[in-house]
């Protein structure tokens, strides 16, 4: 079975993150456990090259919201 990644995306640091299926399950399910907050979302699951072609298709608009955000902080 080929090895699934996932495509995370932080609201709150205009960030993308990739990580394997398994381990973003473990670190959810510990994060439960502790009944932490978080603030990654799941965008993609899938194979390697199809989670970095996503990432690489959104980047452009991550880039305009920190624009947005440098012009409203001034």
């Amino acid at each position: 079975m080929t090895e699934q990644f996932v495509l995370l995306w932080s609201q709150s640091q205009n960030a993308l993150h990739i990580e394997t299926l398994a381990k973003h399950a473990s670190l959810n399910r510990a994060a439960y456990a502790d009944n932490a907050p978080g603030d990654y979302r799941l965008l993609l699951a899938g194979s390697r090259a199809e989670v970095e072609a996503t990432a690489a298709s959104i980047r452009p608009t991550m880039a305009l919201r920190d624009i947005v955000q440098m012009r409203s902080a001034a």
